[in-house]
């Protein structure tokens, strides 16, 4: 039988969240899918793809970063843009692909491709343009585009579908994790004897911009440690060489707090040793200075049982019911974060039913087979208005 082509294009093969999702999906679609992953740099998620025999590419193209979000250099981004649309455009007539799957809102110039080749186009939204701090007439043009040069338009959660109005061609697949995979797991022996000693709250992800939020963990931290001496704290994530300094101001910080025995850095985790991260912490904390597309760290760190302290705001709303399998707390509150964790640290019990209620609501309603089977069918409705 013929397989359905896809071409993927996503803005960065680093390895993170809105990568980490689209490999675990492509795992699971359906053998009569055949997915193209073209990426314009090196990175984890190559090697990944490449390892399990999924084709990919790697070719330059134009990603709208917060670098060109001013008046003179967005005339670079839209000449590079220019260039990335005829060279997307020749990629496209020398794979024919029947269907375009863009997994980024950053990512332009394989829309525009896709119109000019008659190619059904997917478009994969997983931000929330809030934080982003664009001028309103931009996003208005912006989502003009989105919706314009899409056949669906895919949300990760209820959040970044209500950017878009009240469009017919959005819809709401969250992202999804392999449960065979995240899952509570024992520790090992040398592991035990630490946490018998201290417990463990973490953070995940790339250290950028100040978007995470590790400057928050460390305060709450520092805020935290004042009443609880037995609480560490480990920051996982790298920084991006074009953020500069980032990692720097982070450890001076921590330094600067006389903290360096209680706050660990441990960089970047490939995506495979992940689930020994989740198990290895007490409690998950989600601690980003603007609203999240969804969370997948969150849902990593439930279905290993864990439980999560998470911002009131975004994605985490549609997976976190606050006090049954999960701790919602106001936003950039490092103060309110703090207590958050000196609750948990006080009650192992309230852990312990976050934890399996949090397994649970994962296993219900955010399996990765099911975004992937979601994903099948938008592809043949794809195919079939076109």
């Amino acid at each position: 039988m013929k397989k359905t082509k896809i071409v993927f294009l996503t803005s960065t093969a680093s390895g993170y969240g809105g990568e980490n999702a689209l490999f675990d999906a492509i795992r699971k679609l359906p053998t009569e899918f055949e997915p193209i992953v073209v990426v314009p740099e090196q990175g984890p998620l190559l090697d990944a793809l490449n390892n399990q025999g999924t084709r990919t590419r790697v070719i330059p193209f134009a990603v709208l970063h917060r670098m060109y979000f001013h008046p003179l250099r967005i005339f670079l981004y839209l000449g590079f843009a220019l260039a990335s649309f005829f060279r997307l455009r020749s990629l496209f007539k020398s794979l024919r692909p029947q269907i375009i799957h863009t997994n980024n809102l950053l990512v332009l110039p394989g829309a525009f491709a896709a119109r000019v080749l008659g190619i059904p186009h997917v478009w994969h939204i997983r931000e929330i343009i809030e934080g982003y701090h664009i001028h309103p007439f931009l996003w208005k043009v912006w989502r003009w585009i989105v919706l314009t040069f899409s056949t669906k338009v895919i949300c990760i959660s209820t959040a970044v579908q209500q950017q878009f109005g009240h469009s017919d061609k959005t819809i709401v697949i969250h992202d999804g994790v392999d449960t065979s995979v995240f899952r509570p797991k024992r520790s090992a022996s040398k592991q035990d004897a630490r946490r018998k000693r201290s417990l463990v709250i973490g953070t995940v992800g790339r250290v950028e911009h100040r978007r995470k939020g590790q400057d928050i963990f460390i305060e709450a931290a520092r805020v935290a440690l004042k009443t609880r001496k037995d609480l560490r704290f480990v920051i996982v994530g790298h920084e991006r060489e074009e953020f500069g300094e980032r990692e720097r101001e982070l450890h001076q910080m921590v330094e600067r707090y006389g903290l360096t025995d209680k706050i660990e850095f441990r960089g970047f985790v490939p995506r495979e040793k992940m689930v020994d991260v989740m198990n290895e912490l007490d409690v998950l904390v989600l601690c980003s200075k603007q609203p999240e597309g969804l969370g997948l760290v969150l849902l990593e760190a439930m279905a290993c049982g864990k439980p999560v302290i998470a911002p009131a705001e975004g994605g985490p709303l549609d997976i976190i019911e606050n006090g049954s399998n999960g701790i919602l707390i106001p936003a950039r509150d490092p103060e309110r974060l703090a207590e958050a964790i000196l609750y948990l640290a006080d009650h192992p019990d309230q852990r312990k039913k976050l934890g399996k209620s949090g397994r649970k609501r994962v296993e219900s309603a955010f399996r990765i087979e099911d975004t992937a089977s979601k994903l099948a069918s938008l592809y043949l409705e794809s195919l079939e208005i076109a």
